[in-house]
């Protein structure tokens, strides 16, 4: 590989769509990655994930298209040298506030004189080439969180940062650090104006801006906004959904095998997976959740 397919979508204007694994299982990321998804982030942020998990999650992505990148618990250049020296491809970095922060993540992803990550990774030179070193600063992409109003507040000086390659909306935590209701696509106007004001910014300063959606009908609705980079919710969420869906159909009639009603709260008015129904309307009690 000498090109991040995902970095050229977003350079030619085009959206990349993704999800997040909160399972961190290699066989779930396995199916995933050839469901023709531009890219799949594993989060070491929120789940029992470690590198020693994680490397089998990038072995089960191999020959595939789909791009790898890790979402590290910190803004920490360690745990960004480690994910991206066992083969991951981009970095997302949690609640990014100012343009020296970026700058930190910048520099801990980049191999000199673009930054300062150290040199010595055997498997990306073993996967990616003997020229690996020569490459990987094309190949990484850098991710920053805007989760807090001060990040919102200095968004202009953040796009400025060299080397930022997108400014990804986490809605959850930027509505509870501005004191609004928590939700994915959150309908609350002073969170509706803090994603305007990043997405306006993405455009002055010709970075690409994203934001998690909670299904594939509002990554739809927010790439006619202008939004590139986006996960449809997260594997387990999927998981969950597609289980619900089914399960649901399965006792929509109500009928015990060999006939009769089926007694408890799972007969014909199942309700919907939390956060959406069959025909794609959402309720508000599964939003807050990827």
């Amino acid at each position: 590989m000498n090109s991040n397919p995902v970095r050229e979508k977003l350079g030619r204007g085009e959206a990349a769509i993704g999800t997040w694994s909160s399972t961190g299982d290699p066989s779930v990321i396995e199916l995933l990655a050839r469901t023709g998804l531009d890219w799949l982030t594993v989060d070491f942020e929120h789940n029992p994930i470690d590198v020693s998990t994680a490397i089998n999650c990038l072995r089960g992505m191999m020959g595939t298209e789909c791009v790898p990148f890790a979402r590290v618990p910190s803004n920490d250049p360690i745990w960004t040298k480690r994910v991206l020296d066992i083969g991951f491809l981009g970095v997302v970095v949690p609640d990014v506030r100012s343009p020296e922060e970026v700058e930190r993540a910048v520099k801990g992803a980049r191999y000199r004189p673009a930054g300062e990550r150290g040199i010595g990774s055997t498997r990306g030179s073993l996967i990616y080439g003997g020229d690996y070193y020569q490459k990987a600063n094309d190949l990484t992409m850098v991710v920053c969180m805007i989760e807090h109003p001060d990040a919102v507040r200095q968004i202009d000086e953040i796009m400025r940062v060299p080397g930022l390659d997108v400014a990804f909306i986490g809605p959850n935590d930027l509505a509870s650090s501005m004191g609004v209701p928590i939700g994915l696509d959150n309908k609350h106007p002073d969170h509706m104006a803090a994603v305007a004001k990043v997405l306006a910014a993405g455009r002055r300063h010709g970075v690409a801006a994203g934001i998690h959606c909670i299904d594939g009908a509002e990554v739809a609705r927010r790439i006619e906004q202008g939004f590139q980079w986006m996960p449809i919710a997260s594997d387990s969420r999927v998981l969950r959904w597609g289980m619900e869906f089914q399960l649901k159909d399965a006792k929509a009639n109500g009928v015990r095998a060999g006939g009769g009603s089926m007694k408890g709260p799972a007969s014909a008015t199942a309700t919907a997976p939390a956060g959406a129904t069959r025909d794609g309307k959402k309720d508000a009690s599964g939003k807050a959740f990827y």
